[in-house]
């Protein structure tokens, strides 16, 4: 058998608002194998059942489960001399984030809209912010564009072209891409305007979370 291998490039991240692969993602296990092993490199379940210290059986299960969810995928297959195939996966994406997991393509008040927003408050709601229905359409408003801006910004310097940035190893693209995406989002004004605006919405739910932190 001949190596497979897609030639999708990683994403940087991936908003997530379904509330199953939020639920996902928060199990340790899951947890190590996405974001201690596949962000970095692509690996078989032999191979992480090795560094994880877990039976083969109990990791294929939760990989199972996340390739299930698209939260990793297959990326490329190998026959061994003796016959046995082997399957590498990889994480499909550097990051996941709470949010709006899709780009909404209007600002109108379509239920599909309601929908992500809603969506997307209960993500955060994980964390213990809980945002009232009265500022559901407003905060729709203020995630879409903090995405739409977020989503060109890493398209300024991760693209296929830029083959000394996909040529980087993995970890090192994605130290730089976060200290990037951190430097040419604080230098957008519209963004920054957004952004404080949404702080604003999310200020009085915090102000509960902060007081337990202090």
């Amino acid at each position: 058998m001949n190596p497979k291998m897609t030639s999708k490039p990683i994403k940087e991240f991936v908003v997530v608002t379904n509330p199953k692969i939020i639920k996902l993602l928060l199990d340790e296990t899951r947890k190590e194998i996405v974001f201690t092993y596949l962000v970095n490199q692509p690996m078989t379940v032999k191979q992480l059942s090795v560094a994880m210290n877990k039976k083969p059986g109990t990791v294929l299960h939760h990989v199972q489960k996340l390739k299930n969810a698209k939260v990793i995928e297959l990326v490329e297959t190998r026959e061994t001399p003796r016959g046995i195939v082997e399957r590498y996966y990889r994480a499909a994406a550097r990051e996941f984030r709470l949010g709006i997991s899709e780009r909404m393509s209007s600002y109108d008040e379509s239920p599909v809209i309601k929908d992500r927003v809603r969506a997307a408050t209960l993500a955060m709601s994980t964390l213990g912010v809980h945002i009232p229905e009265k500022d559901l359409d407003r905060a729709g408003v203020l995630l879409k564009k903090m995405w739409d801006i977020e989503e060109q910004v890493v398209r300024a310097y991760n693209n296929p072209d830029n083959h000394a940035y996909q040529s980087l190893p993995p970890a090192t693209r994605n130290d730089i891409s976060v200290r990037m995406s951190q430097f040419l989002l604080s230098k957008n004004a519209i963004y920054q305007e957004t952004l404080k605006e949404w702080y604003q919405i999310l200020g009085y739910h915090l102000k509960k979370l902060t007081a337990v932190e202090a």
